[in-house]
């Protein structure tokens, strides 16, 4: 059964901004604001995410707000004994740490996306967040996650291995978090769904066909790019209450969504860049 995300919630935070709270880490989307930190907190700060099943861990991403950026983050994970149930009872290691760039180079205007492999038994994830880089726009001394994704295989009660929570076509790709920070969830499920063809296809050396997948999804990308830029549009105007503005951006929407439009897109569609920056897989946290 290969690796799928996983769900956690997060059980414990030092602080939370009441705008950032830390529950807009449990969903993935475009729209999704990110957990930040109380204004000038004192560092570190510390979070938990407890797995909703026992899971092999195969891969932890994490995607950083864009100038209210941690220096580092410690990354620890937490197991159980068997037949024991309280958390409080979890025996902690230590993976190591994440650093993180300041972004200047970018005018604080990308994400930098951390991805790690792993390879552990995890019953919860603790975090420790360092001390912020310090810049001209985060007035308030903050660190912020924009998303937290994590990717394995769930372990029953019993010890075995199954898939994981989400309904999980495949890993790799499938399961980045870039595509579901990026892509509207609809068009992020059907990319999924071809994504799983496109294996299939190579699987049985049919090349002519992973070929025309590929540009499929590359064309759906595109799509679901847009589809996500006037999604945060629409719902914009929504809270301004200009719905003639929002009914405008819906029907443009429903116009992309629609199955004629996903197959006549052709080059004509401008391309959108992703907001986020991967730094690229590691294979494991610094300093163990």
């Amino acid at each position: 059964m290969p690796a799928s995300k996983l769900r956690f919630n997060v059980i414990h935070v030092s602080g939370e901004d009441p705008d950032n709270p830390a529950r807009e880490l449990h969903h993935h989307s475009p729209q999704t604001r990110g957990w930040q930190c109380s204004r000038f907190a004192k560092y570190p700060q510390e979070m938990t995410l407890q797995l909703a099943t026992p899971a092999n861990l195969a891969q932890i991403q994490i995607l950083a707000h864009e100038y209210k950026i941690a220096s580092k983050i410690e990354m620890y994970v937490g197991t159980l004994a068997p037949g024991e149930s309280d958390l409080r009872a979890c025996q902690l290691k230590r993976l190591g740490y994440l650093s993180f760039d300041t972004n200047e180079a970018s005018a604080f205007k990308a994400r930098e996306l951390k991805s790690v492999h792993v390879n552990t038994p995890a019953h919860l994830i603790r975090l420790i967040f360092h001390k912020c880089h310090v810049n001209k726009l985060n007035i308030y001394n903050q660190v912020g996650v924009i998303a937290v994704n994590v990717i394995g295989e769930a372990v029953s009660v019993s010890g075995r291995v199954g898939g994981g929570v989400h309904n999980a076509l495949m890993g790799g790709a499938a399961q980045d978090i870039a595509l579901d920070m990026n892509v509207d969830v609809a068009t992020a499920q059907k990319i999924r769904q071809i994504m799983l063809l496109k294996e299939q296809a190579v699987e049985q050396e049919n090349y002519d066909e992973a070929k025309r997948l590929k540009a499929s999804i590359d064309k759906l990308k595109t799509v679901g790019m847009k589809i996500a830029q006037l999604e945060a549009q629409k719902n914009l105007a929504v809270s301004k209450e200009d719905y003639d503005t929002a009914k405008i951006l819906k029907k443009d929407i429903d116009n992309l969504r629609s199955g004629g439009q996903y197959a006549a897109i052709g080059d004509n569609v401008p391309v959108y860049q992703p907001l986020y920056v991967d730094t690229g897989p590691e294979e494991g946290p610094s300093g163990r």
